[in-house]
């Protein structure tokens, strides 16, 4: 079987990894799951859960919108998994990994008695399989890849040979030393390497189920997975619903017997379902409704270090006007961000953003964000300015800056769109309004088709993981190419000293977003959702999915 390269929905709204550092070796279940077998023994527990836009896929190696990783967080069990605080702890790895004095060899070893749903049992050879066939990918699904490529030893060589075959070919970077022993060779000392073996490219995959560059397979109900469900229905467009899987290591704590992922993509028709009790969680909610929401009890606020912001398209596909640094300034500084976040804002849901990086990350000694902001704010609204730019670039009355914003039909993006047209049209900037399906959304951003976009981020390793969205290596057509930029996070990913290293980072996002204006941040943002007043046990890992497994109704 031949490496194939095919194209994938590559989504920005997340980062399937978590928080630094690995849990001292605990056990992984949770008192939520204690709490909810007493709570629900006997009784099946059903939940049912309204989200805001059709799955794409559930294959780990090709995932990576946030819908579709609802389902997958409960269909897979990785080496580690991430907690409620952030926290990483063994999930079916038998404890903390044995560390080699450079970094560079982590060595891991898996639980006894661990099977796939259908009774064969997990070996480390599954994790050896999936790292190499997520790879054959290649670079066009950057998403998922690039946590391989960026630390693993040999990755970077592997997708660039278009020949090997899958079935004969190995690279230094992972090995199986036998059936319960899993070792990863790194290029580069990662501090959080633990959480990224719970990102989506290093689950566990089996040979005989998980193709080389097919997926059709992820979306069959029946096939053995290694998590607390398996697929029982999958329709992309309608409803996903798993059912417990006997077989999982941690089944006696599972109180959850089914969840089902019902498709809604109008908000309010949400919030109406959850009103008749149709749904139990309802993720995607208008925010206008938050203020006056009558049982407060009943809101969800989900932390998750996450920015909402605008795409420019200054690659080869954009418009020749993007290219100009200081036609996308005016673009920057003609918005308002407190005056967007006020009118949107629920609560505290909302938080404007100067920055790429948004709150919630660990820097030199404060929060990245805040030790940003006070040395200086980026991007500040100055209209006047903008006026000015945009003169000094050939642009006034007669000849007025025309360009296209796209966004996705669901959530609070058409608010946000309206917002902007007016902001622009204030400085002498026409823009017209495109929008489109929420299920086509991304992949038209990845081929480059767009001028200006909405785009959204999570992730909950590292400042860096925000900042590496927009190397060319991540992104299928390049909106921002910029080999200085590049570089720049290549440079910084060899740093050991922590000071140094985020004192390079504050550097390279000044870069991206005051220097070259590549990107606009606009806002963070946890989105609003509802969940039943009696429904405990349910938790959100920050950055990632809620998580139902040990769920229960009082």
């Amino acid at each position: 079987m031949k490496k194939q390269i095919v194209s994938i929905v590559l989504s920005a709204t997340m980062c399937a990894s978590l928080l630094a550092g690995c849990g001292g070796g605990t056990d992984s279940s949770t008192s939520s799951a204690e709490a909810g077998s007493e709570a629900a023994a006997g009784e099946p527990v059903e939940i049912t859960v309204g989200v805001g836009q059709q799955f794409t896929t559930l294959d780990p190696g090709l995932s990576t919108e946030t819908v579709n990783r609802y389902a997958i967080a409960h269909m897979y069990s990785g080496l580690y998994k991430k907690l409620e605080d952030g926290s990483v702890v063994p999930d079916l790895a038998a404890g903390d990994p044995e560390i080699s004095e450079d970094g560079l060899t982590y060595t891991i070893k898996l639980k006894d008695d661990i099977y796939w749903s259908d009774g064969e049992p997990i070996t480390a050879n599954d994790f050896v399989y999936a790292v190499n066939r997520n790879l054959t990918y290649g670079a066009e699904n950057g998403f998922v890849t690039d946590k391989l490529v960026r630390y693993l030893e040999g990755a970077e060589e592997y997708l660039a040979d278009t020949e090997v075959d899958l079935e004969t070919f190995s690279f230094p970077g992972v090995e199986a030393l036998d059936d319960k022993t899993v070792v990863y060779h790194l290029k580069t000392p990662c501090a959080f390497f633990t959480g990224l073996l719970a990102a989506a490219g290093y689950l566990p995959l089996r040979a005989d189920v998980a193709e080389a560059g097919f997926s059709e397979w992820a979306i069959e109900p029946g096939y053995p997975v290694t998590g607390a469900y398996v697929l029982e229905y999958c329709n992309e467009n309608e409803k996903v619903v798993l059912t417990k899987n006997e077989n999982y290591y941690d089944a006696e704590n599972v109180t959850v017997d089914q969840i089902t992922f019902q498709v809604m993509t109008d908000m309010d028709a949400q919030a109406a379902a959850f009103k008749t009790g149709d749904l139990d969680v309802a993720l995607s909610i208008n925010a206008s409704i938050v203020p006056t929401y009558e049982n407060q009890n009943e809101l969800w606020n989900r932390p998750q270090q996450s920015v909402y912001s605008i795409d420019l398209n200054s690659g080869e596909t954009g418009p020749e006007a993007l290219k100009d640094v200081n036609v996308r300034r005016a673009l920057a500084i003609s918005i308002n961000r407190e005056e967007i976040v006020k009118t949107i804002n629920a609560g505290d849901f909302y938080t404007p953003l100067y920055g790429y990086v948004p709150y919630g990350m660990k820097g030199i000694e404060k929060d990245f964000r805040t030790e940003s902001d006070e040395v200086q704010k980026f991007q500040e609204y100055d209209p006047e300015k903008a006026k000015e730019l945009l003169a000094e670039a050939g642009y006034d009355e007669s000849n007025p800056l025309k360009l296209k914003y796209k966004y996705s039909n669901n959530s609070i993006h058409a608010d946000v769109a309206q917002m902007l047209e007016q902001m622009w049209k204030a400085v002498g900037i026409q823009v017209e309004l495109e929008v489109v399906e929420s299920g086509v959304f991304y992949d038209q951003i990845d081929q480059g088709d767009f001028e200006l976009a909405r785009y959204a981020l999570m992730c909950t390793n590292d400042p860096s993981e925000f900042l590496n969205q927009w190397t060319k290596d991540m992104q299928p057509v390049p909106a921002v190419a910029d080999d200085t930029y590049d570089q720049m996070m290549v440079d910084a990913a060899k740093i050991v000293d922590r000071t140094e290293y985020m004192t390079k980072l504050h550097e390279i996002e000044k870069y991206l977003v005051e220097d070259q204006v590549y990107v606009i941040p606009l806002f963070d943002f946890n989105e609003p959702a509802l969940k039943k007043e009696n429904l405990k046990g349910v938790y959100m890992v920050p950055g990632d999915a809620p998580i139902y497994s040990y769920g229960y109704f009082e």
